[in-house]
């Protein structure tokens, strides 16, 4: 079978041939395989809330996209940020993000953090600004953002209140501020640090609250997220080895993001895990790492596999997700690319012992099971 990927609409060359045919949200035939892409059906794909298709690897001419040059020069991780699509909710404010954090502009950072909040508190369903999120680019600055989003998420689902939701943001997006001030020699060490290494970059928690007390617009709950998101709920994280209550009920949960969201995402030194793996890594730590209260709202909120993810299971079937699966987000419903018979990987019994060992990122790269 063909390699399949997933590309955006508005990245095919015009006058390129689809190679697949393209379905409607609810099932129904848009596009027949061999048809032309032009204007008019770009548009009319669009229309009908289709921003992405399946093709063939290497059968489609996309358009050139000439990266433009970096505007930082401080040894920091590049940032793929302006990798997202214009249809992407949150593009704007993750591009002057990336420019307030690196500036390490606190103000601007609280400032961006709350118009992220105020998206996502009138966005109607969080779950669909999740599905446009990626976890496989690197740097301090898109881990943040990321952070951001699914702490607001997460709050929301859960019924938080305004004001909640926005310290969380606000804390997600500031949570790492203190990575900036440490040695780029070390913060982007290729492979294991040494320990002398590991405890310098250990002071980024301890050095981000210190940052952020200098800034009176700053909340304590926002400081103490900065401050306490290593902390384990057994009392054996850092800086302070804080347990169970002692450590804010907010910075529990930039804890858990924070883990799931650094190593879902690929980084200098490490490949991306896939997401499953992940999800069970942190389902693992259940009441030793993480707050077991904490850990009930990050599973109802956060989908292992999203919306239009394109994975290969155990018995090298390709599928695309259709929709996660509130009770068991590791088994999803997809479609089937060979037959486009839709299957339940929860109930269907034919399935219950086929598990999702690949995933392949819009961008095309695959990120495997971890063994």
């Amino acid at each position: 079978m063909a390699e399949i990927k997933i590309v955006s609409v508005r990245k095919i060359k015009i006058g390129s041939k689809v190679q697949c045919d393209i379905y409607s949200k609810d099932g129904n035939l848009i596009l027949k395989k061999g048809n032309i892409m032009t204007d008019h059906v770009v548009s009319r794909l669009e229309s009908l809330g289709v921003t992405r298709v399946l093709v063939e690897a290497g059968t489609v001419e996309l358009e050139e996209e000439k990266p433009e040059p970096s505007k930082y020069d401080d040894g920091l991780p590049t940032d793929n940020i302006d990798k997202y699509s214009e249809n992407f909710l949150f593009k704007k404010e993750f591009e002057q993000g990336k420019e307030t954090l690196l500036n390490k502009d606190v103000d601007g950072s609280h400032d961006v953090a709350l118009a992220i909040a105020g998206k996502l508190l009138t966005s109607g369903s969080v779950k669909k600004e999740l599905e446009e999120l990626k976890y496989g680019t690197e740097g301090v600055v898109t881990h943040s953002l990321n952070t951001a989003v699914l702490a607001g998420a997460i709050a929301i689902d859960n019924g938080f209140p305004k004001e909640a939701v926005e310290e969380l943001v606000v804390g997600g997006m500031l949570h790492d501020i203190g990575k900036l001030y440490i040695d780029p020699a070390v913060l982007n060490k290729k492979g294991r640090l040494n320990d002398k290494e590991y405890e310098i970059m250990k002071t980024h928690a301890e050095e981000g609250y210190k940052k952020l007390c200098d800034n009176k617009g700053v909340s304590q709950h926002i400081r103490l997220m900065a401050f306490q998101h290593h902390e384990n709920n057994d009392g054996s994280g850092y800086p302070k080895h804080l347990k169970g209550d002692q450590i804010l009920f907010q910075s529990r949960i930039i804890h858990v993001v924070d883990v799931y969201e650094a190593m879902t995402a690929k980084r200098c030194y490490k490949d991306s895990i896939l997401p499953g793996d992940v999800m069970e890594f942190v389902m693992g730590r259940y009441a030793t790492m993480f707050d077991t209260h904490v850990m009930d709202m990050f599973l109802k909120t956060i989908p292992a596999y999203k919306k239009g993810d394109l994975i290969k299971l155990s018995d090298g079937t390709r599928c695309q997700v259709l929709e996660s699966n509130p009770k068991n987000s590791l088994r999803p419903l997809v479609v089937l690319l060979d037959s486009m018979k839709v299957v339940d990987l929860y109930t269907d019994r034919s399935f219950l012992s086929k598990t999702v060992t690949e995933l392949i990122s819009k961008e095309g790269d695959v990120v495997k099971h971890d063994r």
